[in-house]
């Protein structure tokens, strides 16, 4: 049984979803639209900062063969 909250939500999904269709191409954004849109340059700094640190450690960790555990314990 469905709360008039999410009901509520789910209507709104589709209505969202329906003007999405009928705007096309038009409804969406772009990565760097959202970002310049709702985030501060000091928040895409932190995030771009935070995006290098786990890939870096995602490559040492596959370059050094070591569980995920292992280089937690390591940082």
């Amino acid at each position: 049984m469905m709360n008039d909250e999410y009901r509520k939500a789910i209507t709104q999904a589709k209505a969202n979803l329906e003007d999405a269709r009928e705007r096309g191409a038009e409804a969406l954004m772009s990565w760097d639209e959202i970002e310049a849109k709702y985030f501060t340059p000091e928040e895409i700094a932190a995030s771009n900062l935070r995006v290098q640190l786990m890939t870096k450690l995602a490559h040492t960790q596959d370059d050094s063969d070591i569980s995920q555990h292992e280089l937690a314990s390591k940082a």
